[in-house]
C-alpha cells in the first residue's frame, strides 16, 4: 500500500494536467465552431450581393461597387478559411495531447491498481500465516 500511497500525489497532477488540456480542447473546439460561423456568414453575404447585381438593369457605377465589395468579401472568405484551417490544426494537437495525458494517468491508474493488488495479497498471506501459527501452536500445547 505504500508504494500506491506514494503515488497518489503524481496520479493527482497527472489527472490536474489531463483536466486542462481537456478545456484547452473544448476552447479550441469552441473557437473552430465561431471561425467556421464566420466563413459561413462571408460566403453568405457575399451570395447575396452576387444576387442583387443579378436582378435587373443595375447602373453600371452600383455594379462596380457590387463587384469590388463581393471581391473584398471573398478576399476576407479566403483569409477565414485559413484561421479555420489553423483552428482546426490547433484542435488537432489539442486533441492529441489530451490524449497522451490520457494515456500516462491510465497507465499510472493500472500501476497502483497492481501495487494495492499486491499489498492485499501480501496481507493476507501475512494473516493466513499468522493464523495458521496461531493454530499450529494451540495444537502443540494442547
Amino acid at each position: 500500500m505504500k508504494r500506491a500511497a506514494r503515488l497518489q500525489p503524481v496520479l493527482q497532477r497527472l489527472l490536474e494536467a489531463e483536466r486542462q488540456a481537456r478545456h484547452r480542447l473544448v476552447a479550441c473546439e469552441a473557437e473552430w465552431v465561431t471561425q467556421c460561423a464566420r466563413l459561413a456568414d462571408l460566403h453568405r453575404y457575399a451570395g447575396e450581393y452576387r444576387q442583387r447585381t443579378q436582378v435587373g438593369a443595375v447602373p453600371v457605377a452600383t455594379l462596380r461597387d457590387h463587384q469590388q465589395f463581393v471581391g473584398r468579401l471573398e478576399q476576407l472568405a479566403l483569409n477565414q478559411e485559413r484561421a479555420v484551417a489553423a483552428a482546426e490544426q490547433a484542435c488537432a494537437r489539442a486533441r492529441e495531447e489530451l490524449q497522451r495525458r490520457q494515456r500516462r494517468s491510465e497507465g499510472l491508474r493500472r500501476l497502483i491498481g497492481r501495487y494495492q493488488a499486491q499489498a492485499l495479497q501480501a496481507a493476507e498471506r501475512r494473516e493466513q500465516r499468522a493464523l495458521d501459527d496461531w493454530v499450529s501452536s494451540r495444537s502443540r500445547a494442547g
